[in-house]
């Protein structure tokens, strides 16, 4: 009652000043009648303010108002519900998706031999992996997208199956000569010969696509390959603004190649 009256919606109708005794006139009690069980029912303190002079029928015709409201909301934290069932479990089942698509085409014992690593660091590029993965997928527009996108497990198959295929193609077809060539790299047979090398071919605020031409034993590391000379390159040039690429396709002279290509100039050539 005391909270009532400090917030002006039931005063006491008189006070005792010599005890305190606080005092209500009867029909007072209708009021406290309503603004308990208004308050009950999830009204604000505003709208029982609002409802304190209204007639019974009013009241009754608020709380109608006030279920149906309850009604939309529950309907709602349903759909809400089921969208995050399903979300829930789609991410479960693209992550387990990527988790043994990536053990396959992740062939550990040649991506040691092809840059000289132990296991420990090995399992360094791992945890980066994991952990670059899950912020991409926290990021809010890739995460609604992805929740949007209605993928079905067929069609996450055949994304990860374009990391895995002997015949790999790349998204975009390089000409070298569309480019200013930094820095090129010829007949090594395993890119640790060449590794300080082409860390080294960068400065910062470079904008750069590293072109490899490989033999076809190499396309066994087409997801791991790139993944790790990008990884490299920028642990070695931390203090760097980099902007790095990498493409990868099959060599044409059963040599291994390597082109540090110049993006800015190219899109320079053809602004």
């Amino acid at each position: 009652m005391r909270y009532y009256d400090r917030i002006k919606l039931l005063s006491p109708a008189y006070v005792d000043d010599e005890n305190g005794y606080r005092y209500y006139k009867q029909n007072q009690l209708y009021d406290y009648i309503k603004i308990k069980n208004l308050q009950l029912a999830d009204f604000s303190i505003a709208e029982i303010k609002n409802l304190l002079k209204s007639s019974d029928e009013d009241i009754y015709h608020a709380f109608d108002q006030k279920i149906n409201s309850l009604k939309d909301r529950l309907a709602n934290t349903l759909k809400i519900k089921e969208t995050y069932r399903i979300e829930n479990n789609m991410i479960k089942k693209f992550l387990q998706l990527i988790k043994e698509n990536f053990e396959e085409a992740f062939r550990p014992e040649l991506v040691k031999q092809e840059f000289n690593l132990s296991d420990d660091q090995l399992n360094t590029y791992v945890e980066e992996w994991d952990e670059m993965f899950t912020n991409a997928l926290l990021n809010e527009d890739m995460a609604k997208n992805f929740a949007e996108s209605g993928l079905t497990e067929e069609q996450i198959v055949q994304v990860m199956e374009k990391f895995k295929t002997s015949n790999f193609k790349p998204d975009k077809i390089i000409n070298v000569s569309d480019y200013t060539v930094l820095q090129e790299f010829h007949g090594w047979k395993y890119l640790h010969e060449i590794m300080d090398d082409l860390c080294v071919a960068v400065k910062d605020g470079d904008n750069v696509i590293y072109y490899l031409e490989v033999i076809p034993d190499k396309l066994d590391l087409t997801f791991t390959l790139p993944t790790v000379l990008l990884q490299t390159v920028l642990r070695q040039n931390p203090e760097k603004s980099l902007k790095l690429e990498c493409q990868i396709q099959t060599s044409s002279d059963r040599s291994n190649h390597v082109y540090v290509l110049d993006k800015q100039k190219q899109a320079q050539t053809y602004a």
